[in-house]
């Protein structure tokens, strides 16, 4: 185990020194076993508060795989199939002839055909969703089957908030926080004091609403950084705080019981949540390299992961019994970069780690 945490300890160093993010956190068990779980830098660059292994990040899109999860639950409860279309589910679909015939395994998968993202908060007074939907370009204008889009599992929220007449917040309580002891995992906003610091106000958004001629003037100030609030845009000012693609906040244990999850094939507690097989669907490719929530490209070198735009990521290996949970304020710098070199080379390190011990093994 030592030579793992000094390998990680010099990366996590060496990044930080870069100014890669101010602070993190990494959670890595092997087997049933947790070879590392360590917390580095700071939370927050105003406060110099150090992170703690129970810091709360916002998870940004790995709240996705939290919405995938509670959709393989509803198919394995035959609440839905993967067949089943919007317009089944949502009603007020009905003569959008787009949206109407999209599966709920389109939307898990990103094969759709829907834009990436649409700032839904520049319309003003804020219109219903679907109204808003009915308005715009829906259809991405790139010649491939898969594109990563928020809009898919925006859909899928709605398709949970409807069927369970809950909110989301109520809906994650009721089917999987008790259930997995995920202790920590809630919709903003918070007021615990341990929380990473993301954004100095929504800088990134503001650029992509500019090139794409959207005006929107109820910014949150760019001068302090967002803490407790999710920094999605869209969670943030048109969904009030709760979204299926974005909005949750969590610890790297939090996180560590959802792999849990998928590592024992759909058990928690004894009692099996999700089927085996949808399970096993999930973390295989389905439509290129996209499984049910999940993906298997970079920055995972094996197995299938899912990584969050402020800089956070879960990566399991089923086949070596392998989860990592990778937990940054990367958006929290004066210029904020991507961290997938960051990722990937974390990953490498810890296969090569575990490589070593299985030759020693054998």
């Amino acid at each position: 185990m030592g030579s793992l945490e000094v390998k990680i300890d010099q990366l996590f160093d060496s990044y930080l020194n870069k100014s890669f993010f101010t602070g993190g956190v990494c959670s890595v068990h092997w087997k049933g076993e947790q070879l590392l779980q360590k917390a580095y830098g700071k939370r927050s660059s105003i406060t110099n508060e150090h992170v703690t292994t129970d810091t709360i990040f916002d998870l940004a899109s790995v709240t996705k795989i939290f919405t995938a999860t509670i959709l393989l639950k509803m198919v394995t409860e035959g609440k839905v199939t993967l067949g089943t279309t919007l317009k089944d589910c949502l009603p007020e679909v009905r003569g959008n002839k787009i949206l109407e015939p999209i599966s709920v395994q389109q939307l898990l998968t990103h094969s759709s055909g829907l834009t990436a993202w649409y700032p839904f908060y520049t319309h003003v007074p804020q219109a219903d969703l679907l109204t808003i939907l009915d308005s715009i370009e829906l259809k991405h204008q790139e010649n491939k089957e898969v594109v990563y889009s928020d809009l898919n599992y925006i859909l899928l929220g709605e398709i949970i908030k409807r069927y369970f007449n809950m909110s989301l917040q109520e809906v994650i309580k009721q089917e999987l926080i008790t259930t997995l002891s995920l202790n920590t995992l809630t919709y903003g906003p918070l007021h615990s004091e341990n929380v990473a610091a993301t954004e100095f106000g929504n800088q990134i958004e503001m650029d992509m609403c500019r090139t794409r001629n959207k005006e929107f003037n109820h910014w949150r100030p760019t001068n302090q950084p967002i803490i407790g609030e999710v920094n999605d845009g869209n969670t943030y000012y048109y969904f009030k705080g709760q979204s299926g693609h974005a909005g949750l906040f969590g610890t790297a244990n939090d996180l560590d019981q959802l792999l849990q999850l998928y590592l024992k094939g759909g058990m928690a507690k004894g009692e099996k949540l999700i089927d085996v097989a949808l399970i096993n669907q999930s973390l295989h490719n389905i439509a290129e390299n996209r499984g049910l929530g999940w993906h298997s490209s970079d920055p995972f070198p094996v197995g299938f992961g899912h990584t969050g735009f402020t800089g956070t990521s879960i990566w399991i290996v089923p086949e070596k019994d392998l989860q990592v949970v990778l937990l940054t304020n990367r958006l929290h710098v004066n210029q904020p970069v991507n961290i997938n070199p960051f990722r990937k080379e974390l990953h490498e390190e810890i296969l090569s780690y575990i490589s070593g011990i299985q030759r020693e093994d054998i």
